[in-house]
């Protein structure tokens, strides 16, 4: 893959704006529907993915993540269930001298009664060897240190608002 072309998909799915947002309670942003295999007690969420350009295999899915338990949670992993050579990562956007690059995370941390909220430009699930596109739902599997795992399905959004923004110079 060329230079220009890692750039532009990294530029893409992550955006140029920060993005994470711990809150203490709060209402959950994006409200999108999202709908559980199985439950967490005390985490609630909402979240969505990112269609994917034409001929791309890479995107992003973006996460909030509510705990109102009493308890620190980690999320150490993220699963695509069924996807065949796909996979997901936790990323984080920093800015070195001017310059904004995607970083691996090891895991999340959700500290009792926060939001962290995932977006464009900040912290996401960086999604690779996906194919997505618009009213679809991709399935998430989350891997939580002390063994609990959360099953999920998260709706693809269109790239309209992606399509709509630019900069004038």
């Amino acid at each position: 893959m060329s230079r220009f072309l890692k750039l532009f998909c990294g530029v893409f799915v992550s955006g140029l704006l920060p993005g994470l947002v711990v809150a203490d309670g709060g209402s959950l942003s994006p409200a999108e529907e999202v709908k559980p295999a199985a439950v967490i007690r005390g985490l609630e969420f909402a979240g969505y993915a990112r269609e994917t350009l034409p001929g791309a295999a890479m995107s992003a899915a973006y996460l909030s993540l509510r705990n109102a338990s009493g308890k620190e949670l980690r999320l150490q992993s993220v699963e695509l269930p069924g996807l065949e050579d796909a996979d997901a990562d936790l990323h984080t956007t920093v800015s070195e001298g001017g310059v904004s690059r995607m970083r691996a995370l090891p895991e999340l941390a959700i500290p009792a009664g926060a939001t962290v909220e995932m977006a464009p430009g900040g912290v996401h699930l960086m999604l690779r060897g996906v194919r997505l596109r618009a009213g679809e739902q991709l399935p998430l599997r989350l891997h939580f240190a002390g063994g609990e795992i959360l099953e999920l399905h998260v709706p693809v959004r269109q790239l309209k608002a992606a399509a709509e923004h630019h900069h004038h110079g």
